[in-house]
């Protein structure tokens, strides 16, 4: 009686599709290649000095900055001007420049999130604008 009940499900003539693997997605996440491994691994190198809002460690810390930045310049935190910036605000610690750290997050975000004309996160205008800040 079993068999008869499976056989009831058989469709005489039906062949399942052939099934497509894409290989490069197939592809074993430890076999990437080394400037996928640098776009999507931790970043490189000694991170700046947190600054604490001394206008004369200003220059030091920007110069360290952009020295780290370019170090990790496949990595996709420094790519993309938007993740650079908020990197560079978890530098910024302090009594002293905590509100003006927070204010260049707010004003980022507001550009991001603006729902007339709301700015991608590539656009180098958000570093550019933390540096002229800064």
């Amino acid at each position: 009686m079993d068999d008869e009940e499976t056989l009831q499900y058989f469709t005489p003539g039906f062949t399942a599709p052939p099934i497509q693997i894409n290989m490069a997605e197939a592809q074993d996440p430890t076999e990437d290649d080394e400037e996928t491994k640098a776009s999507k691994g931790s970043l490189k190198g000694s991170p700046p000095a947190k600054f604490n809002g001394d206008r004369k460690m200003a220059k030091k810390f920007l110069n360290d900055f952009k020295t780290y930045k370019f170090l990790n310049r496949k990595n996709e935190t420094m790519k993309v001007p938007a993740n650079r910036v908020a990197l560079a605000l978890t530098f910024i610690k302090g009594e002293h420049v905590q509100d003006w750290a927070h204010e260049m997050m707010k004003i980022m975000e507001d550009r991001l999130e603006s729902t007339l004309n709301p700015m991608l996160e590539t656009n180098e205008y958000h570093w550019d604008h933390f540096e002229d800040a800064f």
